[in-house]
């Protein structure tokens, strides 16, 4: 989906965060769709994605979604929605999916040359590719870059400025754990793309250099 695409930061920071989404199409297979959303949900807890969740229920796995829960609100859902910080894993959902033919489109965002990379060594070929083209219009306006690399792991915005100022006083202060912080600055994304691992390592160039 567009809005994962829009994630800010380096090629070194980017290079281990991978979006899924499983998506259904109104009025083409949305109806009756809740048992294939189900084993496709099977399959990515199977290899254990960073984060899931579910814009409808309004949760994601960091702030407290119940699994159980969530698989019930699927008859009815849109779809499945996770993130992963391996490659391996991520490449080994991505050919189980293939493998199973659930009749689901799958949509992946990560760096271009690695998704491609990937899609080749499992035989996929790309059906259709989105590119983000970069932030237009008064980049004065914008906070600091480094805000923005935390920020923009949510792609709804959701995760406000304040609150990834805020949280980063507080972990350089050593008022909050790096991994408290991440948790923390991911439980307002209900989407569950939110890239924990990523947000711990972004937190950690914060903390003074003798920590």
């Amino acid at each position: 989906m567009s809005h994962a695409l829009h994630r800010y930061g380096t090629v070194q920071n980017l290079k281990n965060d991978f979006t899924l989404f499983a998506r259904t199409s109104r009025w083409v297979n949305r109806e009756g769709g809740g048992p294939k959303l189900k084993k496709i949900l099977d399959i990515l807890l199977s290899e254990k994605p960073l984060n899931f969740g579910s814009s409808k229920y309004g949760k994601n796995l960091m702030s407290g979604l119940d699994l159980e829960e969530f698989k019930a609100t699927l008859d009815d859902a849109v779809g499945v929605v996770c993130c992963f910080s391996d490659r391996e894993s991520f490449k080994r959902v991505l050919l189980k999916l293939k493998e199973a033919q659930i009749g689901i489109s799958i949509v992946v965002s990560g760096l271009i040359e690695d998704v491609f990379k990937i899609a080749a060594e499992i035989g996929l070929k790309p059906h259709t590719v989105f590119l983000s083209l970069g932030i237009h219009g008064n980049k004065k306006l914008l906070p600091d870059e480094k805000v923005l690399e935390i920020t923009t792991m949510c792609g709804h915005g959701l995760v406000a400025t304040k609150l990834a100022k805020s949280t980063i006083k507080k972990v350089k202060a050593g008022n909050l754990r790096i991994d408290e912080g991440a948790k923390l600055l991911a439980q307002p994304c209900p989407c569950g793309i939110f890239n924990t691992d990523r947000c711990q390592q972004l937190l950690e160039l914060f903390l003074p250099a003798d920590s």
